[in-house]
């Protein structure tokens, strides 16, 4: 899976910052899904339940009830930019692991980000 992770909390936090949406934890992490989060996205997007499957899930890796969401383009597949800021697709519904996410300024995604510019 390359320079992907997945990421389940915030082991090893750091001081928190505000998010800068340079979308580098989007490519360096698979968000993982459970059914609950799926039901909220689905219904979001207004597809159904093999819609999803087909166009998200990344079928390579499955733990029981949990899943994996695509990437595409070396990204999450709902990253998008808008005037070079990462932004989130599904943000409203968000998958949990997502949400729990914080930003800080010792972790090596957000350092890339800021290295970035």
């Amino acid at each position: 899976m390359n320079n992907i992770n997945t990421f389940k909390d915030n082991a090893g936090e750091t001081d928190a910052m505000e998010c800068r949406r340079c979308g580098v934890c989007c490519t360096r992490h698979q968000a993982f899904v459970n059914p609950e989060d799926i039901a909220r996205i689905v219904a979001y997007l207004g597809i159904t339940v093999q819609d999803w499957e087909r166009l998200y899930d990344d079928s390579r890796w499955q733990f029981a009830e949990y899943r994996l969401i695509r990437h595409v383009n070396g990204a999450c597949a709902f990253l998008q930019y808008d005037n070079g800021l990462a932004s989130c697709a599904i943000h409203p519904v968000k998958p949990a692991c997502c949400a729990a996410w914080k930003p800080g300024p010792e972790r090596v995604e957000c350092k890339e980000g800021m290295r970035r510019g």
